[in-house]
């Protein structure tokens, strides 16, 4: 009786682009083009944006200081709770509490880095606080990488 070998099946996505390792959605909900690999479908089709590697890093890190404890339902302690801190006159005392609070948070909710230096520091003038995180991603060789971002009362926004 002849057989039937069906062994190209066994690993579909072996022509895929394996070097993204982390997938995360973009933030801003944009739509973007993405692969796709279905039989009698074009290439590239209208899809939610994605961000990746590194991008999905920093959309985690932003999300952890963006999120207070309690606004996630099914993790309810996930965030970084400043509560009404950032509603405060910035002060050198408020930004080391800042920076405690998100070195703790990101040590905490985010396993894939090494946070290796969190500084922020106080800009009165602008009601603000400018912050710069050094990490490294072990899953991507020891390479240091640097966020520099702006925290005040309407959110976290990256300079990069």
């Amino acid at each position: 009786m002849p057989s039937i070998n069906l062994d190209i099946l066994s690993n579909v996505n072996s022509f895929r682009n394996n070097a993204n390792v982390y997938s995360d959605l973009h933030l801003d909900l944009e739509t973007g083009y993405t692969f796709n690999d279905q039989l009698y479908k074009n290439q590239q089709i209208l899809d939610v944006q994605a961000d990746t590697n590194l991008g999905a890093i920093y959309n985690s890190i932003t999300s952890i200081i963006t999120t207070r404890p309690g606004q996630k339902p099914l993790n309810p302690v996930f965030g970084i709770g400043f509560g009404d801190m950032l509603f405060m006159a910035v002060t050198n005392d408020r930004a080391r509490a800042v920076g405690t609070a998100i070195y703790e948070g990101i040590k905490r909710f985010e396993p894939r880095v090494n946070v290796l230096n969190v500084n922020v520091v106080p800009d009165p003038e602008n009601n603000q606080y400018s912050i710069e995180l050094s990490i490294t991603v072990p899953r991507f060789s020891t390479q240091q990488v640097k966020i520099v971002g702006v925290l005040d009362k309407a959110g976290f926004y990256f300079n990069n």
